[in-house]
């Protein structure tokens, strides 16, 4: 049996997307032939040891090279037929130098590319190859074959009721994100909530974090919560139980943030806002009944990430994308689940 390491540290968002191609890799892959160890950060490991695909997951416990030290003995008790360095970092080149080992297969970025589109507007080839093709590409050089291209969900297993959600619409929502530059206002989002509960009449979750506390509380968000029984908050601790929740819900509306990924990864459809970042950063949504809403700007993309505060200093990626559209974007995607 082949021994495979993979080495990938975070975001969730990478992580979820890297999932699909760790998913497919296994389909393409007799279970007596290859054995799939994940190389990650602690705070994501449970959640990847749920993944189809893979076998084992070891995590990086702390974030020194103190750290990066320790995981290198760990590591070096075992013997790897294969390394993948799915994140090409300090990080991970140093935990390899720490090794002795080249990896067999690297992610190749593409950061200077992406300044130049954000910078001149000047494409490039490698734009237009998604996040989850690099990862294909990474483990189909892995299997020596190519990497059977299946859609079904990383994380589909977690949805224990399937049924529930065909009975009566659950709307998730995940109205934060790690910048504020990426946030879909609240005031837009509370109008959503509103509408949904006027024209659908379905339950509303809303799914905060900690980063939600610097503006959920006294918003019209939450003046939503208070009023309706139907909508609750969701807080939960544990990325696995997040996880599962997203199973049970039909549609989450998101920004470009972790939690739009996570949502695929178990089934569930989204409509993403995307401001600041774009389609050419690689990470779309990937389940094909989701879809996004955006204003087409010349200052877009304006960041690699969305970090950058808006030089315009309204928001004109986000705020011109009304509660209307949203709700008409919904009522059309349960319209099409209805009749699947």
């Amino acid at each position: 049996m082949r021994e495979i390491l993979v080495i990938r540290f975070g975001a969730m968002g990478d992580l979820c997307v890297l999932s699909w191609a760790l998913s497919r890799f296994a389909d393409n892959c007799a279970p007596q032939r290859c054995r799939v160890t994940l190389v990650t950060k602690a705070a994501f490991a449970p959640l990847m040891a749920e993944v189809r695909g893979v076998d084992e997951v070891i995590s990086l416990e702390g974030s020194g090279l103190g750290a990066v030290w320790q995981l290198s003995r760990l590591l070096k008790r075992r013997r790897w037929d294969v390394v993948v360095d799915a994140h090409n970092i300090l990080r991970s080149r140093v935990l390899l130098t720490l090794l002795t080992r080249r990896p067999d297969a690297q992610l190749a970025k593409d950061t200077a590319a992406r300044l130049r589109f954000m910078t001149f507007g000047h494409q490039n080839a490698s734009l237009s190859r998604r996040m989850i093709d690099r990862f294909d590409q990474l483990m189909a050089a892995v299997g020596r074959a190519d990497v059977a291209k299946t859609m079904d969900a990383p994380l589909a297993h977690l949805n224990n009721n399937p049924e529930v959600q065909k009975a009566s619409p659950v709307l998730g929502l995940a109205p934060g994100a790690q910048w504020d530059t990426k946030r879909w206002p609240a005031d837009h989002f509370a109008d959503l909530v509103r509408m949904f509960r006027e024209r659908v009449g379905g339950a509303v979750q809303i799914y905060l974090g900690p980063r939600e506390q610097s503006w959920y509380p006294g918003s019209a968000l939450e003046a939503v919560v208070a009023a309706d029984e139907k909508v609750e908050t969701v807080q939960l601790p544990h990325l696995p139980d997040v996880a599962r929740h997203l199973a049970a819900v039909n549609i989450l509306v998101t920004n470009d943030s972790g939690l739009l990924h996570l949502a695929e990864t178990v089934g569930t459809r989204v409509l993403a806002f995307y401001g600041p970042t774009v389609r050419e950063f690689g990470y779309f949504p990937l389940q094909e009944g989701s879809r996004v809403l955006e204003t087409e700007l010349s200052c877009r993309p304006c960041s690699r990430n969305g970090k950058r505060p808006c030089h315009r200093q309204d928001l004109a990626c986000l705020v011109p994308i009304t509660p209307t559209m949203a709700m008409e974007q919904l009522m059309s995607m349960l319209a099409t689940e209805a009749a699947s």
